[in-house]
């Protein structure tokens, strides 16, 4: 019933800003929706009525798809200047890359900095990802990974080719690896690691000690939305037992990373699992219009740390279902993409 990583759902300042940003730099072309709205389906998650703009695009080469949100009725609060890595909550957004040497120096020749060389983490088996690290406009930390997998052949072309993990923070890793490999499906476990993980504070050099574990879904993407999105991997990062979680006291949208989606084949049988497994439904299942002509049946759920997931079963994009999406728009918005790249 879990099919794939749908999309990512960000709280960001402005949204033009933020999306000028993933549409040139990481391939979010075709805009998919923006609406302006008071939500009045948000309201269990947001505690009150709130007016938001509400924006998604996708990456059509297979990269998902990225959600903005920008609160318009309310002041908007950043993430934590400090200290990040020693909350619970999405931290980090990953993204798979081809040939990371020519990206990296493509971002850098745009003026974008990186807070990382090039790194390198063996993940056994003679698998290897090649990492760098940088921000996008509202702070939150981007990892870019070239997946090198045994046998494989070289990148005939430097492309970022979309959303592939998100990293969350966690109290208590083995409690969180049983919950996503049993409850989510990210069954594979990939590799689990000690020691010191840079990327937890680049900027002071000062890198505790840490355990993390990334997990990966071993089947390739399914259901009806299966060639745009990507089947999706967690890396999972244990924070202090008495960490907070990134958004205590604030509300879903303010600056960060506040949800991850996964797409469903059928929402009201993917509930009905969770609650045989005793997980609790912080969102019952519900219809939400996102304008233009797209609609989702959706459901939230929160891991044991309270880091929200979403559940989507897409029921049309541009007023089609998602199989004629896919057949008659994506061909076309594919042309585009390939007619618009540098």
């Amino acid at each position: 019933m879990i099919n794939a990583l749908q999309h990512i759902g960000q709280g960001v300042r402005d949204v033009d800003t933020t999306y000028e940003f993933y549409k040139r730099n990481f391939g979010y072309k075709v805009k998919l929706n923006d609406l302006t709205v008071a939500s009045k389906e948000l309201e269990a998650v947001l505690g009150s009525v709130e007016t938001m703009r509400m924006m998604m695009a996708a990456n059509v080469k297979g990269g998902g798809i990225i959600e903005l949100i920008e609160h318009k009725s309310k002041p908007i609060t950043r993430l934590p200047e400090v200290n990040l890595y020693d909350h619970c909550g999405i931290l980090e957004i990953g993204y798979e890359v081809f040939d990371i040497e020519k990206v990296v120096s493509d971002f850098r020749s745009r003026g974008i900095a990186m807070l990382t060389p090039i790194l390198e983490i063996d993940l056994g088996g003679g698998r290897r990802w090649r990492t760098a690290f940088l921000k996008d406009p509202d702070g939150l930390p981007l990892q870019l990974t070239e997946d090198l997998k045994p046998g494989a052949a070289a990148a005939a072309k430097a492309i970022v080719h979309g959303s592939s993990h998100v990293s969350i923070g966690v109290t208590d890793l083995e409690r969180s690896i049983s919950f996503y490999q049993s409850t989510l499906e990210f069954d594979r476990l990939v590799c689990e690691f000690e020691g010191i993980i840079p990327e937890t504070d680049p900027s002071s050099g000062d890198f505790p000690t840490r355990k993390m574990a990334l997990l990966e879904r071993s089947s390739d993407a399914t259901g009806p939305l299966a060639g745009l999105l990507s089947r999706g991997a967690v890396k999972l990062i244990e924070v202090p037992a008495e960490a907070r979680h990134l958004y205590e006291g604030r509300l879903w949208g303010d600056v960060g990373c506040m949800e991850f989606c996964l797409d469903v084949s059928d929402l009201l049988a993917t509930v009905a699992v969770m609650k045989e497994k005793g997980v609790d439904i912080y969102l019952p299942p519900m219809e939400m219009s996102m304008g233009t002509g797209s609609k989702g049946f959706l459901a939230y759920i929160r891991d044991p740390d309270g880091t929200t997931v979403e559940f989507v079963e897409v029921q049309s994009i541009f007023w089609l279902s998602a199989p004629r999406f896919m057949r008659l728009a994506l061909p076309l918005l594919r042309l585009y993409d390939r007619l618009t790249s540098g």
